[in-house]
């Protein structure tokens, strides 16, 4: 993706969550659904120098899904909608049961290599 193309690698992310027909909020969700997506960045850096200066960033990020219901289909739609869109190296972690609150939770990490304008 070059930085020009769209606005950010936050908005790609955000789009490409949203195109999947559940909320989706950025670190913590504040309405009220039985499934829905988070989604934080955990790290950015530059990467592959050029004349002393960064010609691409990569974006490392990480989504939880919470569900109370079956999640397998919306989760196998997730990682494919996340690689067409260009993320990729997509870890799917544990699944968890939270107790508290009745909610299926799994986190996905994954990257995104971002050109940077000259």
């Amino acid at each position: 993706m070059n930085s020009n193309e769209i606005e950010s690698v936050d908005d790609l992310l955000m789009s490409t969550l949203l195109s999947l027909g559940v909320p989706v909020e950025r670190l913590r969700f504040t309405g009220s659904s039985d499934t829905y997506i988070t989604f934080q960045k955990l790290n950015s850096r530059g990467d592959w120098y050029m004349d002393d200066d960064e010609s691409t960033c990569e974006h490392y990020y990480g989504a939880d899904l919470y569900s109370k219901k079956n999640y397998n289909a919306l989760l196998k739609d997730m990682r494919s909608s996340l690689k067409k869109a260009g993320f990729y190296n997509i870890s799917i972690g544990a699944e968890m049961y939270e107790h508290d609150t009745g909610f299926y939770h799994i986190s996905l990490d994954f990257y995104f290599m971002e050109e940077l304008e000259e």
